[in-house]
């Protein structure tokens, strides 16, 4: 496990804001406020579990914490603020936040801040999506939401969380195992119980669209996939497929990129792959021009694939 703390007050006046301003950077995140430095405080807190749910703990002064991820994944990220009161900005609205009320949302999707006007102490999250993806009927339809109580499984969310960020820098990789399924599990049904989100109004169609999901990741690395391959292994029709897709608001060519370039992504994300040119990792995954994929990563993500990747090992290698 990788775990950091920064604490701005252990520095000096005229680095304190500096420094505060790049600990949040490291989890992307940034501040917005009219500090007087001596007065400034801002604690940061990181630690990454073993199926790699990063969980964050911020704690400070009155100002203004704004989510800058950088990249369009189907990661989830989770908020809840444990102590101060707080207001919530999404584009021009600005709305307050009640106490245990879960924030959550798609990284790099809508912008959206906390304003505190006290001392505070919040807990932030990422997913990533290896744990709920499959688990979700339309998980690309997540943009941003909350839970505010209005179920049972929303409260014991929130409880959980409010659990974890006291206990967190106590976890260790024995005791996070349990923390990562009651929290898996609590989401994915917290999730699940909004409308938006399960789409499928036929359970058979939800059943069916899993399996047919499935059915793609396991043949990611074939280039020649298409329709036609994936209806004869289902033994349905190809416009069967289709029409399921629609219901779930894909294409099935839209699903079967995104899945390959997140295949690409985490293998160029991984030390273990250090030795593998970006042709082959995304000849791997069914890409069959280097060229194109590229592009495709690039408008996917917002950046270019030999970047991320340098800036991923580059990142990995100072820790």
């Amino acid at each position: 496990m990788n775990n950091w703390s920064v604490d701005a007050v252990h520095h000096s006046q005229d680095r304190r804001a500096e420094t505060w301003r790049q600990a949040l950077q490291q989890v992307y995140l940034s501040t917005v406020y009219d500090y007087d430095a001596e007065h400034l405080k801002g604690r940061v807190s990181y630690s990454i579990s073993p199926q790699g749910i990063e969980f964050v703990t911020l704690s400070g002064s009155a100002q203004r914490i704004v989510g800058d991820y950088p990249l369009q994944t189907e990661s989830l990220w989770l908020s809840v603020v444990i102590e101060g009161d707080a207001y919530l900005h999404i584009d021009d609205q600005r709305t307050e936040l009640a106490a245990g009320t879960i924030l959550y949302g798609a990284t790099g999707g809508d912008t959206v801040s906390l304003e505190f006007n006290d001392d505070f102490c919040l807990l932030t999250l990422e997913l990533p999506h290896a744990l709920f993806y499959r688990r979700l009927l339309n998980p690309l339809s997540i943009s941003h939401g909350t839970f505010s109580g209005e179920s049972a499984t929303s409260r014991l969310l929130a409880k959980l969380l409010v659990s974890v960020a006291v206990e967190l820098e106590a976890l260790d990789a024995s005791t996070y195992h349990p923390v990562e399924t009651a929290l898996t599990e609590l989401l994915i049904q917290a999730l699940s119980e909004r409308n938006a989100i399960n789409t499928f109004k036929d359970p058979a169609h939800a059943k069916h669209f899993q399996q047919i999901c499935h059915c793609i990741e396991l043949r990611l690395g074939d280039s020649q996939l298409s329709l036609g391959k994936i209806a004869e292994k289902c033994h349905t029709s190809e416009r069967y497929i289709q029409k399921i897709f629609k219901e779930a608001g894909l294409g099935f060519n839209q699903y079967l990129r995104r899945q390959r370039l997140e295949r690409c992504k985490r293998d160029m994300a991984s030390q273990l792959n250090a030795g593998l040119s970006l042709s082959e990792i995304c000849f791997r995954w069914g890409f069959n021009d280097q060229a194109y994929f590229s592009r495709v990563f690039s408008a996917e993500y917002g950046v270019s694939p030999r970047a991320y990747r340098a800036r991923q090992l580059d990142v990995q290698a100072s820790d």
